[in-house]
């Protein structure tokens, strides 16, 4: 199928409207870290994190189609990790970070299901990223799916939309020189309304340069639908990441969606007793992936932030069962359980 690059920025001149993540998947991507480098070499650490990839690919596979792209090298071990339900995909991979380096999928007025590649470049080149900048192109030749080039570069963390006209936004990774250098906020707004078919965009300040993504959006503020938010909360937090979160939920209070509702905004606290030392470990309970029948989500060991998290999602998503699963060797490398999936529409 073409490539089509994507430089309109107009309502009209866009690849289609990115359905939310709660409507029914096709199946879910994900990708096999491939690459012993990133995690320190070859060794009992990187084969725990594959072992923890291939857990949740099992997992999500009890209740729908799951492919995940490897290298054909990789494909006995992946198959050995993963169970026999997962389709394996011969597409180069560097790291598993799917929802960053994998396309977005949008659905077009005619109901086809297109893909948005937005040019990874490794989080501002802050990693190797040669092979997984091929990943979202790889998927779309698989699928036979057009294959809409943005001209922003970004990842799929970096979004986080309603599915009904709203995407939020964090500024920190978006008007980034390491991504979009020379690019105002109002350019950038215009060209991801226009390929992703929102009509209000909401911008939250974000982190800058304190983790390798710049502040992704889906590791602090998700959409449970339309009009209703879910936020990670450390109560009492001071930090550079506790500052901003307090600035984003102020926006959220006076924002409005495209449709004009008010926002309601539910806080889930983030655990603070794990059983990880990494400096870089993720202990929200925001970056949840929700597939078909399931929401899945992290146990960090904290039981009664656990406990909370599993009562408050299954109280937001009452039509979902919830599947917590310790996936702390992801976790501890700085992303989570949505960062290493990304869903395809129906």
């Amino acid at each position: 199928m073409p490539e089509i690059a994507v430089k309109a920025a107009s309502a009209d001149g866009g690849a289609g409207r990115a359905p939310s993540e709660a409507q029914p998947h096709a199946r879910t991507w994900m990708a096999w870290p491939s690459t012993p480098s990133v995690y320190g070499g070859p060794g009992v650490y990187y084969e725990s994190v594959q072992e923890t990839l291939g857990r949740l690919a099992a997992a999500i596979a009890d209740n729908e189609p799951v492919a995940m792209a490897a290298p054909a090298d990789q494909h006995a071990l992946a198959a050995e990790l993963c169970g026999p339900k997962v389709e394996l995909v011969d597409i180069a991979t560097d790291d598993m970070w799917m929802r960053d380096s994998g396309p977005v999928f949008v659905r077009d007025a005619n109901g086809s299901v297109a893909a948005i590649d937005f040019r990874f470049n490794g989080w501002g080149d802050k990693q190797a990223h040669a092979t997984d900048a091929g990943v979202a192109a790889g998927v779309t030749r698989h699928l036979g799916v057009k294959r809409h080039l943005a001209a922003i570069r970004g990842e799929g963390g970096g979004i986080e939309y309603d599915g009904d006209g709203t995407l939020l936004l964090a500024e920190s990774c978006w008007v980034n020189e390491n991504r979009n250098p020379g690019m105002s906020r109002a350019e950038i707004e215009g060209h991801l309304k226009s390929i992703l078919g929102v009509e209000t965009v909401i911008w939250v300040p974000g982190v800058r340069a304190k983790d390798i993504t710049d502040g992704h959006i889906d590791g602090s503020l998700r959409f449970v639908k339309p009009g209703l938010l879910i936020a990670s909360s450390v109560p009492g937090d001071t930090s550079e990441w506790g500052e901003a979160q307090a600035q984003a939920l102020a926006i959220l209070a006076k924002a409005r969606d495209a449709r004009g509702r008010g926002l309601e905004v539910v806080s889930i606290p983030a655990a603070t007793e794990v059983r990880s030392t990494s400096d870089d470990f993720l202990t929200s309970y925001a970056n949840y992936y929700v597939g078909n029948g399931a929401l899945y989500t992290p146990q960090f060991g904290d039981s009664k932030a656990d406990a909370l998290a599993r009562e408050t999602l299954g109280r937001l998503h009452p039509e979902r069962r919830i599947v917590q699963l310790d996936m702390d060797r992801i976790y501890e490398n700085g992303g989570g359980i949505h960062c290493v999936t990304q869903q395809q529409p129906l």
